[in-house]
C-alpha cells in the first residue's frame, strides 16, 4: 500500500529498469471470469492496444501470466497483496493509463482536474492505475467516475489507495481493485499531480502502454516491451494445463503426467 510519506523505494522502481534486465527465454531483452462481464461503453473506433487479445486473455489468469514472466526472467510483476477487488468475481485486463495522486491540504484551484483529463483522454479497452501518494486513505474513485468509465469503456481501475460507492460500482459491474474503502472524498486530501508518466502501484513499476492484468488472486504487470511473447507462452500453457487437467481427473498418476508435460 503507497498512501503515506514518499517512500524512496518508489524512486528506485521507477529509476532502476536494470532490475528488470533479464534474458526472455525466447530471446527476448526487456530493458524495462467474472460470473457477468463488466459492463462497457460501445468498442468503435481507436481503442487499447491489447483489444487484438481479447479472446485469448479472456481465458488466461495472473498466475499464468506471471509463470511465463518467471521463466522468462521477469520476476516480481505481482502487486502487493492488499490491493483486491471489491468482488471476487472481478477481472480486468487492458492497456495502463496511469495517474499520480499526491496528498494535499487545501482544496485545489481547480479540483479533480488531473482526474478528469486522464478519464476524458482514455479509449475502449484501457485500463486506469492509480498511484496514492498520501499519509491517510481517501477515494481516488467512486460511482460518478464509474459511469464516465463505463461510457468510454475502460476496462477497469486499479488503485493503491481507496475508493467508495461500492453499491453503484457493483451494480454496474464495473472493476475494481484497491487497498481499501473509505467514505473519505479525496476533495483537500489528496490531487492529481501527473499523468500518463511511470508510477509504482502496490509496489510495482507501471508505465503507460503496460498490459495489466487483474482477478481475484491479484494484480500482474506485462511490461509493453514483452506483451506479445507473454500472451502467445501463456496461451500455450493454458491450452496445456486443460490437458494436464483431464488426464489427472481421469485417473493418471500425477508423477507421469508432469514427466508429459512438464506443468504441474
Amino acid at each position: 500500500m503507497s498512501y503515506g510519506t514518499f517512500n524512496p523505494t518508489r524512486r528506485n522502481l521507477l529509476t532502476g529498469g536494470a532490475a528488470l534486465l533479464g534474458a526472455a527465454a525466447g530471446g527476448a531483452l526487456l530493458t524495462a471470469q467474472a460470473e457477468s462481464k463488466p459492463r462497457r461503453g460501445k468498442l468503435t473506433g481507436e481503442g487499447g492496444r491489447y483489444l487484438k487479445y481479447e479472446d485469448k486473455l479472456s481465458k488466461m489468469f495472473t498466475a499464468v501470466l506471471q509463470d511465463v514472466m518467471d521463466a522468462m526472467n521477469v520476476r516480481g510483476q505481482c502487486m502487493a497483496p492488499d490491493i483486491k477487488p471489491l468482488l471476487p468475481v472481478m477481472r480486468a485486463w487492458g492497456e495502463a493509463v496511469t495517474i499520480y495522486m499526491e496528498e494535499v491540504h487545501e482544496v485545489p484551484k481547480k479540483p479533480f482536474q488531473m482526474e478528469m483529463e486522464l478519464l476524458d483522454s482514455t479509449k475502449p479497452g484501457q485500463l486506469i492505475v492509480a498511484e496514492c501518494n498520501a499519509k491517510k486513505m481517501s477515494a481516488f474513485w467512486g460511482g460518478l467516475l464509474t459511469n464516465a468509465a463505463v461510457g468510454h469503456g475502460v476496462s477497469g481501475v486499479v488503485v493503491d489507495g481507496g475508493v467508495r460507492d461500492y453499491d453503484e460500482i457493483c451494480e454496474l459491474k464495473f472493476p475494481v481493485f484497491s487497498a481499501g474503502m473509505t467514505p473519505y472524498d479525496s476533495l483537500g486530501r489528496m490531487d492529481g499531480r501527473d499523468r500518463d508518466i511511470p508510477v509504482v502501484c502496490g509496489g510495482v513499476k507501471v508505465s503507460p502502454g503496460d498490459l495489466v492484468f487483474a482477478d481475484v488472486v491479484g494484480v500482474v504487470v506485462v511490461p509493453q516491451q514483452i506483451v506479445d511473447e507473454v500472451i502467445a507462452k501463456a496461451w500455450e500453457k493454458v491450452r496445456g494445463e486443460s490437458r494436464v487437467r483431464e488426464e489427472l481427473r481421469s485417473g493418471k498418476g500425477v508423477e507421469e503426467t508432469f514427466r508429459k508435460y512438464g506443468v504441474l
